[in-house]
């Protein structure tokens, strides 16, 4: 599936978290006055995770928060053609610039601060998030796919006179059976189990035991 599918959306997501960090960090140089509120807003997402709590509590409740993070952006791809789950890497990297910038206008050394706070973790989480938000704009466009030639079969059968084809056995000119909804959602609830998990939790983890013992 990532070779198939998955690389060429995988770069969209990593070019629209850039993007949102480049805005998020220009937007706030250049509007201190926006800080405050986006900092409430960053703060209020993440008020599920108890920061001062014993590490493995805080390591199960960022796992948690993350993989819903993710789940919904995943499930974002349900929409045909919309592309939404692009959303989530485009919010991930403001909330990041909106750090940077805020790191900066306070006299700290940003790329080190970077390093020891975002970087052992992030190695982890942003191609969790990244994978997921491919995932989502396969599923998305996989959908919007689907529906068209689900719209094309149904009026080509209602212009010969007969029956139009039932949804999850539209047939192929071969006679053989194309892919349907179910097909897409499998795929992606596999990719999201079997790599996003993972990842998500050795993230959690190093946040919450390593990453925390940096700062």
């Amino acid at each position: 599936m990532w070779k198939a599918h998955y690389r060429k959306y995988f770069k969209a997501a990593a070019r629209a978290f850039g993007i949102g960090f480049i805005l998020g960090f220009a937007v706030f140089m250049l509007r201190p006055d926006l800080e405050r509120r986006g900092l409430a807003y960053v703060m209020k997402s993440l008020q599920d995770v108890s920061i001062g709590a014993p590490a493995p509590k805080m390591a199960l409740e960022l796992f948690y928060h993350n993989a819903r993070a993710t789940a919904l952006a995943v499930a974002a791809g349900t929409v045909p053609f919309a592309c939404l789950p692009v959303i989530d890497p485009l919010a991930n990297g403001a909330a990041l610039g909106l750090l940077a910038s805020v790191s900066k206008r306070r006299g700290f050394d940003v790329p080190l601060l970077f390093l020891r706070s975002v970087a052992p973790h992030a190695v982890f989480e942003l191609p969790a998030v990244l994978y997921a938000a491919s995932v989502g704009i396969y599923l998305s466009l996989c959908a919007g796919r689907w529906l068209l030639s689900a719209i094309r079969k149904r009026k080509k059968a209602r212009a010969r006179g007969g029956e139009p084809p039932a949804a999850g056995f539209l047939k192929d000119h071969a006679g053989r059976t194309e892919p349907g909804p179910a097909d897409f959602a499998g795929d992606a609830a596999r990719s999201f189990v079997l790599v996003v998990l993972p990842l998500l939790l050795v993230a959690a983890l190093v946040e919450a035991f390593v990453t925390r013992a940096l700062r």
